[in-house]
């Protein structure tokens, strides 16, 4: 099999763990001794590139991964826990700007 795949390197830019960006989906990995730690990091690294990235405020960030986040464990090795999150980018287009605060 043979896979074909690019790589952008931002300059400057901090992420907390990696990412990984197709045509269908946002993702964000966890990598931890615990899958709980692992789990927490991948949601929290999805939550946060949303916030900064696409301009979500907190309570967009709740609705979408509320309704549209999905989970892979992707890996289980020596003490490790890998755990991938993952949202639709279909599901950034249906957010409606959040009402503004009184």
């Amino acid at each position: 099999m043979d896979i074909e795949f690019s790589v952008d390197v931002l300059q400057k830019k901090e992420i907390g763990t990696p990412r990984a960006e197709n045509a269908d989906y946002l993702m964000a990995m966890g990598l931890s001794g615990s899958l709980d730690n692992a789990f927490s990091r991948a949601t929290s690294e999805l939550a946060t590139w949303l916030q900064q990235d696409y301009k979500l405020s907190s309570s967009e960030v709740a609705a979408v991964l509320g309704s549209s986040i999905q989970y892979s464990i992707s890996e289980v090795a020596d003490r490790n826990v890998g755990v991938i999150a993952k949202i639709p980018k279909k599901a950034l287009a249906t957010l409606k700007p959040a009402a503004p605060t009184k």
